[in-house]
């Protein structure tokens, strides 16, 4: 499977001088990405022999928000559930690994940069 962005043109491309939202390993969360783009698109884009721009920044723009996700379960510390009355917490290991977001948000994202490339057909 390829990895549809690397780290340059994360950095020289995508972010045109905004702050990195992943400073490092860039490439592991485009690699989820890329495997996310691939499902949602029904293989085409590995068929292709030459990325497009609009590829790369989708596939940019969604490692951020795999990044984003897990940042944001690490922070609540995998915690699935919480009762205040009595104090009682349950906590997830899943949630403390797991880097995808959710297809919805997603296929939103593959919508905005790749909504007239073809690549989104779901018909015969």
């Amino acid at each position: 499977m390829k990895v549809y962005a690397d780290d340059a043109f994360y950095k020289n491309s995508y972010l045109l001088g905004r702050k990195p939202v992943i400073s490092a390993g860039f490439c592991f969360y485009a690699r989820s990405a890329s495997r996310i783009m691939n499902s949602l698109t029904f293989g085409r884009i590995d068929k292709l022999n030459d990325l497009t721009d609009d590829i790369k920044m989708c596939c940019c723009e969604i490692a951020e928000c795999c990044y984003t996700n897990e940042k944001e379960r690490k922070a609540a510390g995998g915690k699935t559930s919480e009762k205040i009355g009595t104090y009682s917490a349950t906590f997830s290991e899943k949630a403390l690994t797991d880097t995808d977001v959710s297809a919805s948000d997603a296929y939103r994202i593959m919508n905005k940069w790749l909504s007239e490339t073809g690549l989104l057909y779901r018909g015969i």
